[in-house]
């Protein structure tokens, strides 16, 4: 008798955590592939080939199709250091930013991200000097580097009417309340199992 009240207990359990198991977090990559290189203060190039990739993940907690920028857990660049989707409060000489995001199958990916870092801080000490990068959906990247007495030199690598961006998604993340879940119903079968043994 108290073994069929465990296993009953387990199944409520199962039940109230399926009801309240939050949706799982989902890692997706991106490519952008062809960009027109254009190397401040000279001629620029075609470069079909030159590929620029990236990640972010998150849940879609209101299941309306679209992951939304307070949906998102992380945005990460190639050869960037930053978690875009959770930027550290900025300080004198680093800066980063994450003015939109959204991404669904129907709307593909969307963003404008930045960030600028400084050797010092701006009028701290001579010959400082800065780079800013920023990330736009709508155009491409842009480098810019500029300092004390040294007007900014910029480059960019800007989309063009060959460029290919994908999106494919890596694989969701269980949350804890699906680990509890599995763990809750190996022991619900194990009770089953001993229960039809003993008959």
């Amino acid at each position: 008798m108290i073994k069929k009240m465990v296993c009953g207990a387990v199944l409520a359990a199962i039940g109230s955590l399926a009801q309240a198991a939050a949706p799982a977090v989902t890692e997706w990559e991106f490519t952008w592939k062809g960009f027109y290189v254009f190397p401040g203060g000279g001629s620029g190039w075609d470069d079909p080939e030159l590929t620029f990739t990236g990640r972010f993940a998150g849940a879609d907690g209101n299941s309306d199709g679209i992951l939304a920028l307070n949906e998102l857990t992380s945005l990460t660049f190639e050869h960037d250091d930053y978690n875009y989707a959770a930027c550290p409060p900025s300080t004198p000489t680093d800066e980063c930013n994450l003015a939109s995001f959204s991404y669904s199958e129907a709307s593909g990916l969307e963003l404008k991200a930045s960030n600028v870092w400084y050797s010092a801080a701006p009028g701290s000490e001579a010959w400082w000097v800065g780079e800013s990068t920023s990330y736009d959906t709508s155009y491409g990247i842009e480098q810019v580097d500029f300092g004390y007495q040294m007007p900014g030199e910029y480059y960019t690598r800007t989309f063009t009417d060959y460029t290919v961006k994908t999106v494919t998604q890596i694989s969701p993340v269980p949350e804890p309340a699906t680990y509890a879940m599995l763990g809750a119903g190996m022991l619900l079968l194990a009770c089953v199992g001993r229960a039809r043994q003993r008959k």
